[in-house]
């Protein structure tokens, strides 16, 4: 199994054929020249088209540290601005004012600092981490592309095999050869938004410092510094990544990259950062197994570890399964197939499901933020050493939709009661016990191809 996620997406304008998945790992970056096309009867991209967006595996690359820097700067120093507009709309004299304007300025400075130093550093660390993809792939392009074209196509001279590569990679008749254009612009917008988040925080200090009294501005500063603060990390939410599809479009596999999300699925259960939700959609309801590949670095193409997982899906219904791990860098799935039968029944986990809608606080997971988890005591008949306990949420959380599935690993043996925790919400009445299965494999290295 491939994991194909690149650090860059190639948006394919309108009009063009898709590329290969070999033609999108070599020119990883690369911006084609203004006007260039892949064929004679291919239009060219509109004007502005951006060709390639980060993906998960290059925001992965940004440090959590700084993330949590700035944003924790941010929210100080918008903080610290709501207080100073909530003592100018209260009404509070002009003596009491200057006195408290003195005290809350401190934290809001500070605030200010830690979010532009942070900014400024994450910024650092997005462009090195950009310049190295586009490095490597250039420097993978002028030393394998030959090797691959001659390989592809044994017998002809340098010029024929690669035009056929070229050929092959963009499926057409005849293809234009790459001419490569001024660098991505993807640089240039991270700097913008950097630009108007200084810019930001500078008509804050000055608005905060000068003008006290008037409410109005002050108000306009803390509405334009919020919408700033969304944008700190130089990456916005931008919802499920789909990482798998079946051959008929019919399921879908998608890692999700929210906060939320990870709060109520990986954030339930008893792991650090390294854990991944997939949400799996599909049209159709059945038992599954999904495959999931781990690779020991982020960079590798075949996973070190392949895992089956057998899982219950409803139609229309999205399952987002949990996937820890604690040796390896990274996960994907690689495959999602109904399965039937005696095979399909042997791998049901017949076990009770007590709600219990207060637990006791010392035992919630770090996901679970006040009355925002429900318990699920699961007490099986027969031991597994990681089943897939699965439940069902009618409530909304972040992208995933009311209701949805949630299925997280944890270990059972035969009669004694093991806690689960359902989040997203603090109601029993929410929480619906799904099935409990233990058909689980694990294999070193990569043993299976999606």
């Amino acid at each position: 199994m491939h994991d194909t996620t690149t650090p860059l997406r190639f948006r394919t304008p309108p009009g063009w054929p898709t590329p290969s998945a070999e033609w999108v790992e070599l020119f990883q970056g690369a911006e084609p020249a203004a006007g260039w096309t892949p064929a004679d009867d291919v239009p060219p991209a509109p004007r502005g088209w951006v060709f390639w967006v980060p993906t998960r595996v290059l925001r992965r690359r940004q440090p959590r540290s700084l993330v949590v820097a700035t944003t924790v700067g941010a929210g100080v120093a918008v903080l610290s601005l709501g207080v100073l507009v909530g003592l100018v709309v209260g009404g509070a004299d002009t003596g009491a004012l200057a006195v408290a304007a003195l005290a809350v300025l401190v934290p809001l400075i500070a605030g200010v600092a830690l979010w532009v130093v942070g900014a400024v550093r994450l910024a650092d660390r997005r462009r090195a981490a950009l310049a190295a993809v586009l490095a490597e792939a250039a420097r993978r392009r002028a030393i394998e592309l030959p090797e691959r074209a001659r390989a592809a196509h044994p017998g002809t001279d340098p010029h024929t095999a690669s035009a056929a590569w070229d050929v092959a990679a963009w499926s057409v008749p005849a293809a234009h050869p790459f001419h490569e254009g001024a660098p991505s612009r993807l640089s240039a917008r991270v700097d913008r938004v950097l630009t108007v988040l200084t810019a930001g925080v500078a008509g804050l200090v000055l608005v905060a410092g000068a003008a006290f009294a008037v409410a109005p501005p002050i108000a306009y500063t803390a509405e334009s510094i919020a919408a700033a603060a969304e944008a700190a990390d130089g990456y916005s939410d931008d919802g499920p990544v789909e990482v798998w599809s079946s051959d008929d479009g019919s399921t879908t596999a998608s890692w999700l990259d929210g906060d939320d999300e990870w709060d109520a699925t990986c954030g339930t259960t008893d792991v650090d950062d390294l854990c991944d939700p997939y949400e799996i959609d599909t049209d159709r309801s059945c038992l599954a197994v999904v495959t999931i590949g781990y690779f020991a670095d982020m960079d590798d193409e075949d996973p070190s570890r392949v895992e089956e997982r057998t899982v219950e899906l409803s139609a229309d219904v999205p399952l987002v399964l949990a996937v820890s791990y604690h040796d390896e860098e990274d996960s994907t799935i690689g495959d999602v197939s109904c399965t039937s039968g005696d095979a399909a029944a042997a791998d049901r986990v017949s076990a009770t499901q007590d709600i219990d809608a207060h637990p006791d606080a010392a035992d919630l997971p770090d996901g679970c933020d006040g009355d925002s988890c429900v318990a699920i005591a699961v007490t099986p008949t027969t031991d597994c050493a990681s089943a897939s306990v699965e439940y069902r949420v009618d409530a909304e959380v972040g992208d995933l939709t009311d209701p949805h599935d949630v299925v997280v690993p944890t270990a059972l043996h035969a009669g004694k009661a093991a806690e689960v925790f359902a989040g997203g919400t603090g109601k029993a009445s929410a929480v619906h016990p799904g099935a409990v299965t233990c058909h689980v494999t694990s294999d070193d290295g990569p043993t299976a191809d999606s």
